[in-house]
């Protein structure tokens, strides 16, 4: 049977189905036709005999995908929907059978990203039942895939139909309950109908295994480049300086990532593999050796060593133990069930190397095979018997190549002392091994005192990194947590999208010998594999130990027999009993006890999702500003995001992440005391500098933290939120540090500098004491306070500021003396009284710290008068005159009786 055949008997089922009003079933195979014509519509020739043909496929494609809509979208009516015959209609009796070229991808636009921020609204709420549909059709969509590398073919149609069945339903739901401009709504549906078309196009190449096969070449399975805020910009002078100088640190050099030089490895490897065939379990004397040296070794990793062994020489010394061994493979399968952390702290890391396994096997998204290198023709890592081997991590603002070599640590015996897959004994496969080499290589050595799995996803595969704080305390939830039914829906919600990867860690406030009974570790990442909510309301998780041993003991465990009675088993998939019958560290989770042993979620997203985004690196001089900026956020690196107003009435998302560079002496284990954050303030379209921290205008205020990422979600909310400014901020800044910037946002957007601070500052020192503070303006004394004689030379830009004990609140001003001219200082303070007019004032009294507008000021003699909100206070206070022009002198003007 030819596919034009297959697709008449598809639609003949499909209209049987209607009849009958099988609604979506029938919406299934009216799919599945749809995409066994379009098949058929790459296999014709672009020549001008075939247009006729090409024409008329697409015009029935497009018709049956609209009789496919029309019966999902239509909840309203249980009816079946019977679809007449439209005249003008083309028919597919017209159609001739056609020849079979090779079938080509065509890569998939990105989806519109998920909305979960801050300050969400509405319409960033997706429906739990859709959730629930989403989740049920990823669990058969995985189950599909499972019995797919098992080779039971039809066992695999059967749930990748199902797995199509429920992708409809939720999309259906989906769109159902949400109006058409719903970026959310249209996100999700955008997700789920690229999944849609994968497991019918599974089923075909099921169903003619003999066809010819497509080939991915690179980069065609990922999400397809997302429009870039400032396309065609490059990095400036300044930013490559940051860059090169946080190639540096403990642990060696790591220059960002060249696709040419991995390239040229990839040729290099393939021009020689023909002459290497069938010698792979032999010595090459041209092995290449880090000369960076060896990694250092853990603790638990010295106490069997023995020494550092190649892959042939492992698998030769396997093979004279008796174990027959095939030659060392890069990669046989991505598989996150076979990984098994071994020796090294590093359990975060090697859990989210698991749940980027688990994205690549179940989406077949290149998460893990797109960062090895050498690759073969079809973007494939291979193994290289010369032993050297880049690997592409994300460190210090960029992608960065990391080079190692193939030598691995094992005991006397031959086993791994790494990181490493278990699915057969009878080859090696090293893709786990190199890329954790590579990462601890990065970190310093495999004694890697432990991380979070948010910076190891980050390290992996550039993810914006966002976690959850689970309350310590149900009754009262802190600021930086989230309550436990928020945090359940950003979870299934995040499962349920799919381009979000995640992770959860065990808390360490209970003791080792209460974990152990539980079957838990303290202070340790688990994968999460799914997401699951029953139609009864049962809230599970899926989770995997990096271990691949000690599994959850509690309720729903294999143990926990029970609990799995009823539909319960047979809704998620699972069987108690057989998988009590080996412990490999996957188990099933009430959501309830992950709140109660459990400390945080760690989410990943996928960057791509955004369709606008940019980056910029900078650098934070420790002398640039104050050193604890509680009062004073001025002189802080600031930022100014704008949108045209076609994009503001949209009110889109936008997310902030801020990177803190990693410097050489953080590796070397000092502490981390830089406790750096974002601050989101409103603006205006005069773009100005922002001064004082948490004001009326602050949208979100950052959370102080030594991570190295700080996430800021916002949900702009209309006109008012055009210009935006992005303000950084640190806790008692103690050394220069470098950053990276990264915006991410549903809409097109510039990303600018406010004005620049004014260039040239005279200051001054001074004290406030019983006799000389005479309280504010307009009171009796004001004019006994401090007072500065001003003199400008020439017309020029002029700002004051003025800082003070936070116990005082302050006020400065700069009065004309309306052309009047003092023979001596002391006439100042009696001119001031009589004559003095306000030119520059900073307003309201404020503690800590004030500062006027900016104003161009003509030349002429001024005073300065600092003045506290109440009479008799004391205390000192710093006062300081910028200017464009180093133009301005200043002069204490001594008190009457001086």
């Amino acid at each position: 049977m030819d596919l034009l055949d297959e697709v008449f008997q598809v639609l003949e089922s499909a209209k049987q189905l209607e009849k009958r009003g099988n609604r979506i079933e029938a919406a299934t195979k009216y799919y599945e036709s749809c995409y066994l014509m379009r098949q058929v519509l790459h296999h014709t020739p672009q020549n001008e005999q075939s247009m006729p043909t090409r024409n008329l496929l697409e015009e029935k494609i497009e018709y049956y995908t609209q009789a496919a809509q029309n019966l999902y979208f239509d909840d309203r009516s249980t009816t079946p929907h019977t679809i007449t015959t439209n005249p003008r209609a083309p028919s597919l009796d017209d159609i001739s059978v056609l020849t079979n070229p090779p079938i080509h991808d065509h890569p998939m636009t990105p989806p519109p990203p998920p909305s979960p921020a801050t300050y969400e609204s509405p319409r960033f709420t997706q429906p739990s039942i859709v959730n629930r549909k989403a989740s049920q059709a990823n669990a058969k969509l995985s189950r599909a895939i499972d019995l797919d590398e098992q080779r039971k073919p039809q066992e695999a149609i059967d749930n990748y139909m199902n797995a199509a069945e429920l992708y409809l339903e939720a999309i259906r739901l989906s769109e159902a309950s949400s109006s058409s401009s719903s970026s959310s709504s249209n996100s999700l549906s955008a997700v789920l109908k690229r999944r849609l078309e994968k497991a019918l196009d599974r089923v075909e190449r099921l169903k003619h295994p003999n066809a010819p096969n497509r080939i991915l070449l690179n980069g065609q399975n990922r999400a397809g480049d997302a429009r870039v805020c400032h396309p065609g910009s490059s990095l400036s002078k300044e930013e490559i300086a940051v860059l090169k100088q946080s190639s540096l640190i403990s642990s060696g050099v790591f220059l960002p990532w060249s696709e040419d030089e991995a390239q040229a490895l990839s040729q290099e490897v393939l021009a020689k593999s023909s002459t290497c065939k069938g010698k792979l379990l032999q010595a090459v004397k041209s092995a290449w050796k880090d000369p960076d040296g060896d990694l250092k070794l853990s603790d638990k990793q010295k106490k069997r060593f023995y020494k550092w062994m190649r892959p042939h020489e492992i698998a030769n010394q396997r093979q004279s133990l008796g174990v027959k061994q095939r030659p060392p493979v890069m990669v046989d399968s991505i598989n996150p069930y076979t990984i098994r952390q071994e020796y090294v702290t590093d359990c975060s890391f090697i859990a989210s190397l698991c749940i980027c396994a688990l994205f690549e096997k179940r989406f077949q998204k290149r998460l893990v095979t797109s960062i090895i290198y050498p690759q073969d023709n079809n973007g494939i890592p291979i193994y290289n018997p010369e032993g050297k081997y880049i690997v592409k991590l994300w460190l210090n603002g960029v992608a960065r190549q990391v080079v190692v070599d193939d030598r691995l640590p094992c005991d006397k015996h031959s086993n791994l002392l790494c990181s490493h897959t278990t699915g057969d004994k009878h080859q090696l496969e090293l893709w786990v091994a190199i890329i954790e080499k590579a990462y601890m290589k990065l970190c310093g050595g495999y004694d890697f005192p432990g991380s979070n799995s948010g910076v190891d996803m980050f390290s992996l595969n550039g993810y914006i990194p966002e976690r959850i704080f689970f309350p310590q305390n149900g009754k009262k939830v802190r600021d930086f947590e989230t309550p436990p039914d928020r945090a359940w829906e950003r979870l299934y919600s995040a499962n349920s999208f799919g381009d979000c990867l995640i992770t959860v860690s065990t808390t360490r406030d209970i003791s080792d010998q209460e974990a152990e009974s539980l079957g838990l570790v303290t202070g340790h990442a688990y994968a999460v594999l799914d997401v699951f909510q029953s139609t009864s309301g049962v809230k599970l998780l899926q989770l995997k130990n990096p271990w691949q041993r000690r599994s959850w003991k509690g309720k729903y465990s294999p143990l926990d027999v029970a609990s799995w009675r009823g539909c319960l088993k047979k809704e998620v998939g699972y069987d108690p009993i057989e998988a009590a019958k080996q412990d490999d560290g996957i188990f099933y989770i009430a959501w309830e006890d992950v709140l109660l042993y459990f400390r945080n979620l760690q989410l990943s997203w996928n960057p791509r999702l955004f369709s606008y985004r940019t980056t910029t690196h900078g650098v934070w001089p420790v002398s640039q500003g104050p050193q604890n900026d509680t009062f004073n956020v001025g002189e802080n690196p600031q930022f100014v995001l704008q949108m045209s107003d076609d994009a503001v009435a949209r009110k889109p998302t936008v997310w902030v992440l801020l990177s803190r560079h990693v410097n050489k002496q953080e590796q070397e284990g000092e502490e981390v005391n830089d406790f750096l954050t974002v601050h989101l303030v409103r603006n205006s379209d005069k773009k100005e500098r922002i001064w004082y921290p948490h004001g009326p205008n602050t949208l979100v205020n950052g959370a102080y933290t030594n991570n190295p990422h700080v996430l800021l979600r916002y949900d702009l909310s209309g006109p008012d939120d055009k210009f935006v400014s992005l303000v950084l901020s640190q806790h008692e800044k103690s050394h220069d540090l470098a950053y990276t910037l990264s915006c991410f946002c549903t809409e097109r957007f510039t990303l600018g500098k406010p004005p620049e601070i004014l260039p040239y500052s005279m200051s001054a020192h001074g004290y406030w004491t019983g006799r000389n503070s005479g309280g504010p303006v307009g009171s009796k004394g004001f004019f006994n306070n401090p007072m500065y004689a001003v003199t400008v030379k020439e017309e020029c830009a002029i700002q004051l500021r003025c800082s003070g004990t936070k116990t005082n609140a302050v006020n400065v001003m700069l009065a004309s003396l309306q052309g009047k001219q003092p023979k001596n200082l002391q006439r100042y303070r009696e001119l001031a009284n009589s004559n003095g007019m306000p030119i520059l004032d900073s307003g309201n009294y404020r503690h800590g710290f004030t500062v006027t507008d900016t104003k161009i000021v003509r030349p002429a003699t001024y005073v300065l008068i600092v003045s506290t909100y109440e009479e008799g206070q004391s205390g000192s206070f710093d006062v300081a005159i910028a200017s464009a022009e180093k133009i301005v002198e200043i002069e204490s003007v001594p008190f009457l009786d001086q």
